[in-house]
Parts: C-alpha cells; sequence; structure tokens
C-alpha cells in the first residue's frame, strides 16, 4: 500500500475458516526516497515472496468523474466510457486507463469512473517487477477498505470514510451499499507530526486548538463536496455514520470532533475486529490499526463487481501463465485425483443406497398387492396391476346393480346436498344405498329442523317418498338425532 509517507504491506494466509496476518511491515519514506529504494528497505524487513499481489496507489494519482450513462450493461458503459471522459478531463483520452463502478441503476446508471495515466501505471508496474512483485489488482487507495466496510453488517447502506493522512485527505462516500463519490483533497497545515497529536511520551496534545481548527477546516471541505453532490443528484444525501482511519485518527478526540463538526455518529476503523483475521502474535505486537488497516483491507480484497477498481487491463493486463510449473502441476494432478476419488466415492455411495431403497419399494409394494388382492396370485408389475383394480373398483362404487349408469350414488348425495341449505343445521353422519333405498343419520338442532328437511327432500325426483324412521334427543339434551328412510324412484 504506497501512502503519502510511508509503504506498508501485510502478508496474510487464507483459508477456508478465514486469514491468517503473518507478517507485516510499514517503511517510513525518506525525503526524495523513491520506490524502488523503498522497497528494498521493505525487503529487508519481511519476506515479501507470495502466491498472489495486490498493489494500491494514493488516491491523488487518479482523476475522479461523476457520470450518468444510458446503459445498464457493464460491457456498453466500458465501451463508450472513454469517448464520454473525452471532454471532461485535460489530458488526452488515449493516454489514460479508465475504470468504474456503478452506484445506481433506474432508467439510466449513475457511476464513479477514475481515470489514471498510464504512465503512472507503467513506472509503478516497472518499479515492482525488480522485487519479484507482478500484482494482480492495481486499486486505488481507500477503495478496498470501504469496500471492506460495505461487507460488514452493522454498516449502514449509506456512510462517509474519511482517510485523513498528513497532508492528503481521501474522502469516500457510499450510498445505498455502493460507492458513489470519492475526492481526494490536499491541505497544507505547515509542519506537523505523529508527536503533534499524541504529545510526548504519552503526554496530550501540545495545540489542541490548532487540532480542531484543522480538522474543522476539513469537516468544512466534506459538507461542501456532499452539498455540491446532492445538487449534482437533485436530491438530499445525508450518510448515517462517518469512518474514520489514517494519520489523524491517532489524536484521542478525533472521533468526537468529527461527530459534532459532521453532525453524525463517527467510529474509527478497525479490521482486527473482523472475527475472520487473525494475527500472529508477532504482528499483534506491532500492528498499527490507524496507519496499517489500508494494507490489511487490500489483502482482503474481495473480487466482486461494482465494488472496486483495476488498472491491470489492457496493455497492462495480467498473462496468465495457465501450465505453471512441473511442480505446481504436480499439485494440481494429486488435488485432482483426490476430488475425483471422493466425488466416485460420493457417487458409488448414493447409488449403493438407492438400489438398497428401491429394492425394499419393490418388495413392499409386491406385499401390499397380495394383501389387497389375495386373488391375483401372477405379480408382474405391481403398480400397474394395482392402477387397474382401484380403477374398476370406483368404477363399481359409483353404480348401484338395477339401475341405468345415468342413475349414480354419486348423484343422490349431490341431489341431498343442493337441497339441504348450507343455513339449516344439519350434521350427517352416516348415508348407506342400495338398489331400493338411501338412508340418512345425524343430528340437528330441533324437531322442526327434521320436519324441514323431510319437506325439502320429498319434491326431488330422485326420492319417491321420504320417512322419519325415528328422531330422539341426545343424551346431552340439546341435539336431535335423526334417521331418514328414502325410497329411491323408478
Amino acid at each position: 500500500d504506497f501512502g503519502e509517507d510511508a509503504l506498508t504491506a501485510v502478508q496474510i494466509k487464507s483459508g477456508l475458516k478465514g486469514h491468517d496476518v503473518i507478517a507485516c511491515s510499514r517503511i517510513s519514506l525518506l525525503p526524495d526516497e523513491g520506490p524502488d529504494q523503498a522497497l528494498k528497505r521493505l525487503r529487508e524487513q519481511m519476506d515479501i515472496r507470495s502466491d498472489t499481489y495486490q498493489t494500491s496507489i494514493p488516491g491523488d494519482e487518479a482523476s475522479y468523474r461523476n457520470l450518468e450513462m444510458p446503459f445498464h450493461e457493464p460491457k456498453k458503459i466500458r465501451q463508450t466510457l472513454p469517448f464520454e471522459m473525452e471532454t471532461r478531463i485535460p489530458f488526452p483520452v488515449e493516454d489514460l486507463l479508465v475504470d468504474f463502478v456503478i452506484s445506481d441503476q433506474s432508467d439510466h446508471s449513475d457511476i464513479l469512473a477514475v481515470s489514471v495515466r498510464k504512465a503512472l501505471i507503467s513506472d509503478y508496474l516497472k518499479h515492482l517487477g525488480p522485487h519479484g512483485i507482478d500484482p494482480e489488482v492495481l486499486e486505488i487507495r481507500c477503495v478496498p477498505m470501504a469496500s471492506w466496510l460495505l461487507r460488514q453488517p452493522e454498516t449502514p447502506a449509506s456512510g462517509l470514510l474519511l482517510d485523513m493522512g498528513l497532508k492528503k485527505r481521501t474522502m469516500v462516500l457510499f450510498l445505498k451499499g455502493r460507492i458513489a463519490l470519492m475526492r481526494t483533497f490536499t491541505s497544507d497545515d505547515g509542519p506537523f507530526g505523529e508527536a503533534d497529536l499524541k504529545g510526548s511520551d504519552g503526554d496530550p496534545s501540545a495545540d489542541p486548538e490548532r487540532i480542531e481548527s484543522l480538522l474543522e477546516d476539513f469537516c468544512t471541505t466534506v459538507r461542501n463536496t456532499i452539498h455540491a453532490f446532492s445538487w449534482l443528484k437533485e436530491t438530499a444525501v445525508r450518510p448515517e455514520r462517518v469512518f474514520f482511519t489514517g494519520f489523524w485518527a491517532l489524536y484521542p478526540e478525533t472521533g468526537n470532533l468529527l461527530g459534532r463538526f459532521l453532525n453524525m455518529p463517527a467510529e474509527q476503523v478497525n479490521l482486527r475486529r473482523d472475527r475472520r483475521v487473525r494475527m500472529a502474535e508477532s504482528v499483534a505486537k506491532v500492528w498499527r490499526p490507524p496507519l496499517m488497516d489500508h494494507a490489511l483491507a487490500l489483502a482482503l480484497r474481495e473480487d466482486r463487481r461494482g465494488q472496486g477498481f483495476n488498472f491491470r487491463r489492457e496493455e497492462f493486463e495480467v498473462k496468465r501463465h495457465y501450465l505453471g510449473s512441473i511442480k505446481e502441476l504436480r499439485k494440481a494432478a494429486l488435488m485432482l485425483a483426490v476430488v475425483l476419488s471422493f466425488i466416485a466415492f460420493d457417487l458409488g455411495v448414493d447409488y449403493y443406497g438407492l438400489k438398497k431403497r428401491y429394492t425394499l419399494l419393490d418388495q413392499n409394494i409386491t406385499e401390499v398387492f397380495r394383501k389387497t388382492f389375495p386373488e391375483d396370485r401372477r405379480v408382474l408389475d405391481p403398480v400397474q396391476q394395482m392402477k387397474v383394480k382401484i380403477s374398476e373398483a370406483q368404477k363399481s362404487a359409483f353404480m348401484v346393480p338395477g339401475l341405468g349408469t345415468d342413475q349414480r350414488v354419486i348423484d343422490l348425495i349431490r341431489e341431498f346436498s343442493q337441497r339441504v341449505p348450507k343455513s339449516m343445521d344439519v350434521h350427517v353422519t352416516r348415508m348407506a344405498a342400495d338398489a331400493e333405498t338411501m338412508t340418512v343419520s345425524g343430528d340437528t338442532d330441533t324437531f322442526n329442523t327434521v320436519d324441514i328437511l323431510k319437506g325439502r327432500l320429498e319434491p326431488s325426483p330422485y326420492f319417491s317418498a321420504v320417512t322419519i324412521s325415528s328422531a330422539n334427543l341426545d343424551r346431552s339434551g340439546k341435539r336431535v338425532q335423526f334417521d331418514l328412510k328414502l325410497q329411491r324412484a323408478r
């Protein structure tokens, strides 16, 4: 992580259970020191050999533009973005690399576009190459930390991230869970150092009034920037919380002052609170969150669409070595063989279990068929034979011997149901029908209801006579039990 006054490196080992921080180092840049000298001193302090490298460049090296595009598809936006940027930047567009994130979508796409000079990217890669570093990602500083914040469940959908360095300060505004605005400011605060914030030997700062004045000026710039963005968007923009980090986070009262000047809760970023991040004891002893969290956020960076930038593109795109070394091929082949073995074993177990289950089901079906239809001694396809038997039973259940095919028992039930309105308190408990009669048993509220029920059934063309066989009070004395005998019409 290239900062304005230091070079910071963090090495992590990732696994299924999380990330282990195994090494870290922070090199303060000396006056007139270039990246080569700083990287050389970094290598003297830690072993930077790794499988994957990710690098961030300072935010003031980039140019930011908020644009509206008529497309929703990222591919179309990327194809037309250089032409849109051409009239908005003071450099030839062919000398720039442009990347973007989509901050909002409705009938159009609101995007945050970032452009960096190709010569700058080329210089960074030339400095990194001799030290064995070929980064897969060239990101803008502060963006990985903003992305990490957006992945945390307690982070509000709208918020503000402030990275406050000695002279360069960056603000990242996120809305609806997406990065919407990014700006870097340069301030000349005069001679200023860590001792001015923390004092000497742990004593309070020697000049709290000056610190408060500098923070108030910065917060005024932040408020004005948000106000201008609100005017551009034609909508009110109200962040719910401000997160801060960087050099100024070393001052104990920074959070209180930011909360007062920006009129919102302020919280210092601390990636050590991430439950998936663990630190070796040697790392924890020297870890300083305000100064090292940017490098850790970069190492934890996830390649999610819409949450970051990467300037390893076009002529600077990473060259993939698909074949790799013989040793890597052997490891990959061994891992593939292990995975295939587990898959084959799992499929074998599943096949054996399914076959055993199907055999047991066939036996159960055959046994049920033989118990239900003992007269059929030859069982070839019990399921199909059972379907035939059930179909025959259903047909015979609807027909009564001695009657035409248009006079079914189901017709008698329908006729009874239609002649007894839902408003009548009648509960039928039993029905039986033969070729001559149909008997109905049940209970109702009064004897009068039984007479009304008889009177409603008598006009039916399905019944020639209706007789009340019995009508008596039940044991509770509150309901009348009845039996009706209905003579079927011929």
